[in-house]
């Protein structure tokens, strides 16, 4: 059985775990106006647009996610943050226009027409900040008698929008027991903090927590900041590019005390999303850190989730990760780790 080592934050993730739970609070008044392209009317709270659905909260009815190109018209005296397909944002009221689906954003210093084609995401800004997060968390286990092994996952992500400032939280956690290694532990938590800057561009600040018992590491600590850009952005997907550069801290097992080094990050991100009955997206992500200051060593992080609405808010997701390390500072361990995962969740 491998040694457990003892480098102290192996808490760290699991009292994150219980902090960051998603937490419910009060909602505004439901008065903002929805008219249908069929003339259907909605009165009720406008939450978000997002990647093609434009979620409602009613009364009577719940939440309700509707198509984008099905609405016609929008009305609220509530503040939005609105993005456009190129990366711009307005910020104001919303009024319908005289001209088919368009808004009217009632900023200062004066009115903006917008095509509602050209609306790529809508975001509450007036509401308290919990009505600004959105994000979900899943469980998953699995569990082989003929091999005695089994696999717990976890995973939480969620995402803060204010004017000009995006803020993200992801945590994964995966322990694997065999009779052979006993208990092997995988877990991450990054969070990451972006200022959206005019024509797609945007700085983001990056820190994270790593441990991964398959390659040998312990702990990882990394703090950078990176230069974003997204290449593409439409209702229905978005791939972003990141380049920047890390501090990285490696704990490593059988070994006191820590080791610093400076890589770069390279990082593309790819989600795609389908309005159907029932919903599904596609979110991808790699990264390549080429060390800096350590010869030739180059580390990778790819995750692949593919995600199905199974009823409202709740989901099936299957999902793959791949690490690699061309030289793990460990001798013994693998250069790479990876991992099939199929959970259950719920969205908010």
């Amino acid at each position: 059985m491998r040694r457990r080592p003892s480098f102290p934050p192996r808490w760290i993730p699991r009292l994150l775990w219980l902090l960051l739970l998603p937490a419910v609070g009060g909602a505004r008044d439901k008065t903002d106006i929805i008219v249908l392209n069929n003339g259907d009317r909605f009165t009720g709270e406008i939450k978000q647009l997002e990647y093609g659905k434009l979620l409602i909260g009613t009364d009577d009815a719940g939440t309700l996610s509707i198509e984008w190109t099905a609405i016609a018209k929008l009305t609220s005296v509530y503040t939005f943050d609105i993005e456009l397909i190129g990366g711009t944002h307005y910020f104001g009221t919303l009024a319908a226009s005289a001209e088919g689906r368009h808004l009217i954003v009632s900023q200062l210093p004066e009115p903006i027409d917008i095509a509602m084609v050209e609306v790529s995401r809508i975001s509450q800004l007036e509401s308290g900040w919990l009505q600004r997060i959105n994000g979900s968390f899943s469980v998953g286990f699995n569990f082989a008698k003929s091999s005695d092994i089994s696999v717990l996952t976890g995973h939480f992500d969620a995402t803060y929008r204010a004017p000009r400032v995006v803020m993200g939280l992801r945590i994964d956690s995966t322990s694997t027991t065999s009779p052979e290694e006993g208990t092997l532990d995988r877990q991450s938590v990054a969070y990451t903090y972006q200022w959206i800057r005019p024509q797609r561009r945007f700085w983001a600040g990056l820190t994270s927590y790593e441990r991964n018992e398959e390659l040998g590491i312990n702990g990882r600590v990394q703090l950078g900041g990176a230069f974003g850009y997204y290449l593409r952005q439409a209702p229905t997907s978005e791939v972003t590019a990141m380049v920047g550069i890390v501090d990285s801290n490696e704990w490593v097992e059988g070994e006191a005390g820590s080791t610093n080094s400076l890589e770069g990050l390279l990082g593309i991100t790819w989600r795609v999303f389908r309005f159907s009955s029932p919903e599904t997206s596609l979110n991808a992500s790699m990264i390549l850190y080429p060390s800096l200051t350590e010869s030739k060593r180059v580390r990778s992080a790819v995750n692949l989730s593919l995600r199905r609405e199974i009823v409202e808010d709740f989901y099936i997701d299957l999902s793959t990760y791949y690490d690699y390390d061309s030289q793990p500072p460990d001798a013994s361990p693998a250069k790479d780790d990876y991992g099939i995962v199929t959970s259950l969740g719920y969205s908010f």
